[in-house]
């Protein structure tokens, strides 16, 4: 259900949910992620998104009852095809997610990598401890270096 919080919030709470659907998962869990966005996305009017969210749900051969209330959403959308909010969320553009922002960056642009565990990060967030692996950026280098010297050839 979509949080009775601010229309920001909402907004953030429904890319979020966007982002999630293009996690590489087994397609019983792919199935969730697309059914929470879809839903998030009609109750939020942005019926052209919410649309391709139904399409790709329905091709991936949910239970028949999952399927047709997709449909039943999916013919809602086409009446009216229009997104009411823009969101920061491209869907035709492939991207990794800032693992500290949670943002994604699009393919193209620029892009930080954890030298340790490979996590992307936006450029500004250069040099901060990273989440995942909980080291900073000299560090990484020299964890990464000595971890390299520990491997048998």
């Amino acid at each position: 259900a979509m949080p009775k919080n601010t229309l920001e919030e909402q907004k953030r709470t429904c890319e979020m949910a966007a982002y999630f659907t293009h996690c590489k998962l087994q397609p019983v869990h792919q199935i969730l992620t697309l059914r929470t966005a879809l839903n998030m996305f009609f109750k939020l009017k942005n019926f052209r998104t919410a649309a391709s969210f139904a399409r790709r749900l329905l091709e991936l051969g949910p239970r028949p009852e999952v399927a047709q209330q997709a449909r039943k959403i999916l013919q809602a959308c086409e009446k009216t095809p229009t997104d009411e909010h823009q969101l920061y969320y491209d869907e035709h553009n492939p991207f990794n997610i800032c693992g500290i922002s949670y943002k994604p960056i699009y393919r193209g642009k620029p892009e930080e990598k954890c030298s340790l565990c490979g996590a992307s990060f936006m450029p500004e967030h250069k040099g901060k401890l990273c989440p995942i692996c909980g080291v900073r950026d000299r560090q990484r280098r020299a964890r990464a270096k000595d971890l390299s010297a520990t491997i048998p050839e």
